[in-house]
């Protein structure tokens, strides 16, 4: 079955302009859970097939390594030219970030000291810098934000003053700018999860803040049983030696990962659907709150904050085959081994 996909999925949309690309930012923390190694070559391989054009990246913990992480894959994935931006700050820092060791990584400085010696976070312009450099130049409306992490640059930028890069502050460049944000969080219609404990200030602060009513664009919410058996890795025949997302996989101690966070890009780059698949459903409009203290989720559908719950319509199996072996396909290895060179 892998085989097959690695092989339907080198049938790449050939000749698609940048204007039909889905334009797109996408921030994550890529720190203790691994599962950013399975889902940047998706990323990268989106690139390629014309549905996406990566505007930018930003790595949102304050663990060093997770912006040298983000960047050897855009290597390996024949983008080098990636803009990514880091975490300067030690943000997220909270009393549960700390309990769930949210910045800290058994894999990614051995990941990066194997495939992309010496660097680290200091080498990389700062998150909130590099959101405003971006949506300065883009049209009204037209990017696509994807928050698979913490709100820790996010915030960053909404809280910007105008400078040189921009006459305009970082929330209203977002208002005039910014299409959706995509974010994978939360447990609907109410529970805890990961991302939102470990930042539970700043998912409070982001979601009372970002509504409609102030002005920002809608809000996919992307909960946890979404991607929690949906699942993917690198081909079985890929060796650790050249293949990062092998490596990396391995140092965690795993060969598979949940795919949460590809399905907050999938829907910002497809939509609801894409050819004649259906890959989720949509709520009624509604409001998403987060506990500050616990990073515990709230949905309701009594008010409207523009705030909106995706759930999928097409089966674990169906988006597994789509992922699995997605992540490594004999051309993403060809421009992996010319990187190297």
């Amino acid at each position: 079955m892998r085989a097959w996909i690695v092989l339907g999925l080198l049938v790449f949309v050939s000749g698609a302009s940048s204007a039909q690309r889905q334009r797109l930012i996408y921030d994550d923390d890529c720190s203790m859970d691994v599962d950013c190694v399975a889902t940047l070559p998706i990323l990268h391989a989106l690139e390629d097939r014309g549905e996406v054009k990566i505007l930018a990246m930003v790595a949102d913990s304050a663990d060093p390594f997770s912006a040298p992480v983000m960047r050897l894959f855009a290597k390996y994935g024949g983008h080098p030219k990636t803009l990514i931006g880091a975490n300067q700050s030690d943000d997220p820092a909270s009393a549960l970030c700390k309990k769930n060791t949210c910045n800290e990584s058994v894999w990614a400085e051995k990941l990066v000291a194997r495939f992309d010696p010496g660097d680290t976070r200091a080498k990389f312009p700062d998150c909130a810098e590099v959101y405003r450099r971006v949506l300065a130049k883009q049209p009204k409306h037209s990017v696509d934000v994807v928050v698979t992490g913490f709100a820790t640059c996010l915030n960053q930028l909404l809280a910007s003053p105008a400078d040189e890069i921009s006459p305009l502050s970082g929330a209203e460049l977002v208002k005039q700018k910014v299409k959706l944000l995509s974010v994978m969080g939360g447990r609907y219609p109410a529970g805890i999860e990961w991302n939102f404990e470990c930042d539970a200030p700043g998912f409070h602060a982001l979601f009372s803040k970002w509504t409609r009513q102030n002005g920002y664009p809608p809000v996919y919410l992307n909960g946890f049983a979404n991607g929690e058996h949906v699942l993917a890795g690198a081909p079985a025949a890929a060796l650790e030696t050249v293949n990062p997302t092998r490596y990396g996989l391995r140092l965690a101690g795993t060969d598979q990962r949940p795919m949460w966070d590809i399905l907050s890009v999938l829907f910002a780059a497809r939509g609801l659907a894409y050819g004649r698949t259906t890959y989720f459903t949509v709520s009624a409009p509604g409001t998403v709150a987060v506990d500050a203290a616990t990073g515990a989720d709230t949905w309701s559908a009594g008010t409207n904050f523009g705030h909106y719950v995706i759930t999928n319509a097409a089966s674990d199996e169906t988006l597994s085959k789509l992922f699995d072996g997605y992540t490594y396909s004999t051309g993403f290895l060809a421009k992996a081994q010319r990187a190297r060179q």
